[in-house]
């Protein structure tokens, strides 16, 4: 293929199970949510290999720290650290290399890979790859009671491939987990200790000997862990503020 034929097949439009969804903004009365859609960086990898060939491309990763800055919340002032990686993709095409880059914040949930991730999937954009998501119309999907969707949101004919069928879920694919969903169990030690749950970062773990602050943060405010475990990290953390603020001896 040549150059202008192998960038036209990267902007081709990807299969819709392979365009995955997140909740936006949320209506005011919180029963329905702004579908935002993208693709994973796998499907990146996939477009890439597919198209120009496993040897042809590359990434190089850059950490970029543009020091710190200040913002308003409702608590006052608040600084912090703007840190992110630039990613930069060169494609190996028959006239020759091609090189874009762009970045991505860390984020504050496993920001390495986070930052990466997000660098990956915005300089992919910058070679058509997904861009035309950004395109998409707004759209608005009912949600449940725990912020899911309760169906799956729908893409336009013009963002589907060629002789792509999108198909209805059947009732049992259904986005809504109300009838599905289980109170988390609470898991102590033989001392009564609060155990972190199963199938996560520190599973098996004491709460209390979790030493990884932004990770008991994201317990407290967005896991769905049970009441137990939140109240288990919120003590973690309250316990290590206060150790900051102690006077030495």
């Amino acid at each position: 293929m040549t150059n202008t034929e192998i960038m036209e097949a990267l902007k081709a439009p990807f299969k819709p199970e392979e365009v995955m969804w997140v909740i936006g903004r949320k209506s005011k009365d919180k029963s329905k949510a702004e579908a935002m859609a993208y693709i994973s960086s796998r499907a990146v990898m996939e477009r890439l290999d597919e198209v120009v060939g496993p040897d042809k491309w590359e990434v190089e990763y850059i950490p970029a720290d543009m020091g710190t800055a200040t913002r308003t919340t409702y608590k006052g002032e608040e600084t912090y650290s703007i840190k992110g990686f630039l990613a930069k993709m060169t494609l190996h095409l028959p006239d020759g290399d091609v090189s874009r880059m762009d970045g991505a914040n860390c984020t504050d949930f496993s920001p390495f890979k986070g930052g990466i991730t997000g660098a990956m999937r915005r300089v992919a954009s910058a070679f058509g790859i997904g861009r035309y998501l950004y395109n998409l119309p707004r759209q608005w999907v009912p949600i449940d009671q725990w912020g899911n969707f309760t169906e799956r949101p729908k893409l336009p004919s013009w963002a589907l491939p060629e002789g792509s069928v999108q198909e209805e879920p059947e009732p049992s694919q259904s986005y809504h987990r109300e009838a599905s969903y289980e109170e988390p169990q609470v898991h102590t030690s033989s001392t009564g200790e609060v155990m972190m749950p199963p199938n996560t970062k520190y599973a098996g773990k004491p709460v209390s000997s979790v030493t990884d602050f932004g990770y008991l943060t994201w317990v407290v405010n967005k896991s769905r862990f049970s009441e137990e475990v939140k109240n288990a990290a919120a003590k973690v953390l309250a316990d290590q503020q206060a150790a900051m603020y102690d006077e030495p001896a």
